[in-house]
């Protein structure tokens, strides 16, 4: 167990834009001085509009999270296994359509078979090695990738390929390998060699061995018994994370990134296509990743992403093309997903809820919310206005402040989530708005009061 250290330490922050301020309580609402926190990013049309951290890198230290820590990025790096796949695509190594026996031999012979491209899509119907009892006892010690290939590759299975999407880290350690065989490096090297340094990222690299560096910020975990009192995390030498997720890296880095794969610096601009458009199955019916990237809408927004989740660390990176903004956030408390904290502030900056109602007559837009409503599941909410503050008591009995928002509507503090009143077949219905998951089932208004 680590322990908890009260103290202050310093919120690093860049000022950017008039909307800075608001930016900087949305990420205090994720975050706090004293714990393990987040670092954030967003820009848009080149133009940084936010950049800040909050939180410690080292509990034991008291050093101080700050915008260009280095953080572990997890399944993020699956958009750079990709990338480089699609590199040697292009430089007539190899083929979307060779298999995997083509590059790794003494494989199943479920597993030989497999094209490449599946496994980039996550159709091939390969397992998660992740879930297998038996290989999480033995992966805090350090495996040579034959070793790891040797281990992952004896489970079966999920289905025939391009029958279904299923998500596995085991095809991504198998890409890992065939990069290696195909360009004559470790995996390693060729991200340095052919990503990392001809994009000026720095500040990035794969962690090959052991589980962090001296570079990187401490990564923690908690439970809700004592969701204040951090632990270290469970220890999974990174040798076994590989291709699927090892890579560290900035913020700073991260946008170079992005702006080297979608500018054809890294890949054409038909294999970058390539990345962020759905696969399809064996039926015809598209999935919702392309090649290392989701690709699915958010508040009816298209967006290409990745999440990313190692021991200790959670991280997640969002495009959105149509606005070209791209947001990035870092966390180093496992046990939290970082997400919600960057999804508000793009909600805040893409107009994507319902605006807070700043001016101080509000009464009449507050009297067209208070009431009783009941939901779906019998769960009741009752909305009231006292002194000036819009107020919600759930069935729990808990009651909790509202912010009052434009076009009928309010949300919770902290959150670009909101509840909108609107009217249907004579009746009154208070609908939740999730900016990531859409609407959700209304709640019926009962009473008046």
């Amino acid at each position: 167990m680590v322990k908890k250290l009260l103290f202050s330490s310093l919120f690093f922050v860049t000022c950017v834009n008039a909307k800075q301020h608001d930016f900087s309580v949305m990420l205090a609402c994720h975050a706090s001085s004293d714990k393990p926190g987040l670092a954030i990013s967003i820009e848009q049309s080149g133009k940084h509009i936010f950049k800040g951290a909050l939180g410690v890198a080292d509990i034991s230290t008291r050093d101080p999270l700050k915008v260009d820590s280095i953080f572990q990025i997890g399944s993020i790096s699956k958009q750079f296994t990709a990338a480089a796949i699609l590199q040697l695509v292009e430089n007539n190594n190899l083929s979307l359509k060779n298999t995997l026996d083509d590059f790794i031999t003494d494989l199943p012979v479920e597993y030989a078979k497999l094209t490449i491209e599946s496994v980039l899509s996550h159709t091939s119907g390969l397992p998660n090695y992740n879930s297998d009892v038996g290989i999480r006892q033995r992966w805090d010690k350090y495996a040579t990738i034959d070793e790891v290939i040797n281990v992952v590759s004896k489970m079966p299975v999920l289905t025939k390929p391009g029958v279904d999407y299923a998500y596995s880290n085991t095809g991504y350690i198998l890409l890992g390998k065939v990069i290696e065989a195909a360009s004559g490096l470790t995996y390693s090297e060729y991200l340095q060699r052919n990503i990392f340094s001809p994009l000026g990222m720095k500040n990035s690299f794969v962690v090959t061995k052991g589980v962090s560096s001296k570079q990187i910020v401490r990564g923690y975990t908690a439970n809700s018994d004592e969701p204040n009192a951090y632990f270290t995390p469970e220890i999974v030498d990174r040798s076994w994370i590989y291709a699927a997720g090892a890579i560290a890296s900035t913020l700073d880095d991260m946008s170079l990134w992005h702006r080297g794969l979608s500018s054809g610096k890294v890949i054409s601009a038909a294999n970058y296509q390539l990345m962020v458009t759905r696969a399809k199955l064996n039926n015809g019916e598209s999935v919702n990743y392309g090649f290392g990237t989701d690709v699915y809408p958010i508040s009816g927004q298209p967006s290409y992403s990745h999440q990313g989740q190692v021991p200790g660390f959670v991280a997640w990176s969002v495009y959105f093309p149509s606005h070209d903004l791209l947001g990035t956030v870092f966390g180093n408390n496992d046990a939290v997903h970082p997400g919600p904290a960057l999804l508000n502030m793009i909600a805040r900056q893409l107009n994507l809820s319902p605006a807070p109602i700043a001016h101080q007559n509000i009464t009449e837009q507050a009297k067209t919310l208070i009431g009783k409503y009941k939901g779906t599941d019998d769960t009741m909410m009752t909305v009231t206005f006292d002194d000036g503050q819009l107020s919600a008591k759930t069935s729990n009995g808990v009651i909790r402040k509202l912010v009052l928002r434009e076009n009928n509507s309010f949300s919770f503090a902290c959150t670009e989530d909101y509840y909108q009143l609107r009217e249907q077949d004579d009746k009154r219905l208070l609908v939740p708005v999730s900016i990531y998951m859409g609407e959700r089932a209304p709640l019926v208004r009962m009473e008046i009061q």
